[in-house]
């Protein structure tokens, strides 16, 4: 097991990097609504068709911010972002572990059906998850496209940065690991969470700060996620046709 990660920024160049990161996100953002605007094409005006474009351009802002703010340098990359090389070992002791997250979802729904959350809503959702809630199926070329970056690669990135990279770095340098995976792991799950989702969300968040601790590496829960995001994505197109209603709201 790699040593534990106690070498994080500092606070003040944490609030640095998200508060750089909320600004470009809306400036990206803004930027690009108004082109959108500008372009005079049919879906300018849908939000529902503009909102992959918008969510993929934020992503892409977090990204940039993090990087500028807190990965200037090599070093800086791999002790406060966690950006430093793995080995397969390790990458397919991620895979299992966050592979072990959906393991131990499917008891827990089986224990939340009696308040109305069954296994069988957790898999709808994943379905509707997985054709970006039902844009897939009625998108164009360049729009999927759109889309499938988002959710294959600029999600996995920024996502894995932010919770595995920066604030895993910043809290694992003043609590012990438990805490620091528990906090992280709720947070993710509640940015995720409907309240069909938050359970698994959860999990999995918890499964990839264990795997952070264990490897010292955000590439292995960025994997890991990735290759998650794949599967679902693939199990949506092989099932649905990413034909499937939309149940996020």
């Amino acid at each position: 097991m790699v040593g534990a990660v106690t070498d994080g920024p500092s606070g003040r160049r944490l609030t640095v990097a998200l508060v750089t990161g909320v600004v470009l996100a809306a400036a990206a953002a803004s930027a690009a609504v108004a082109l959108a605007g500008a372009s005079g094409t049919s879906w300018a005006s849908d939000r529902d068709r503009l909102a992959p474009v918008v969510i993929a351009v934020v992503y892409g802002a977090v990204v940039v911010a993090l990087l500028a703010v807190l990965g200037r340098t090599a070093q800086q990359r791999e002790r406060w972002l966690g950006l430093r090389r793995t080995s397969p070992r390790r990458l397919t002791a991620g895979l299992c572990i966050w592979a072990g997250a959906y393991v131990v979802a499917a008891p827990c729904y089986l224990l939340l059906t009696p308040l109305g959350t069954s296994p069988a809503d957790a898999v709808r959702l994943l379905g509707s998850v997985g054709a970006d809630n039902g844009r897939l199926g009625t998108a164009s070329a360049g729009a999927a496209a759109v889309i499938l970056v988002r959710v294959l690669v600029l999600s996995p990135v920024a996502e894995e940065l932010l919770f595995r990279g920066a604030l895993y770095a910043w809290l694992r340098r003043r609590l012990p690991a438990r805490w620091t995976i528990l906090v992280t792991g709720v947070g993710f799950g509640l940015m995720h969470g409907t309240a069909t989702f938050l359970p698994l969300a959860v999990l999995v968040g918890l499964a990839a700060g264990a795997i952070r601790e264990r490897t010292a590496s955000t590439w292995v829960p960025m994997a890991a996620h990735a290759a998650q995001n794949i599967v679902v994505v693939l199990t949506s197109l092989v099932l649905t046709g990413w034909h499937t209603p939309a149940l996020l709201g």
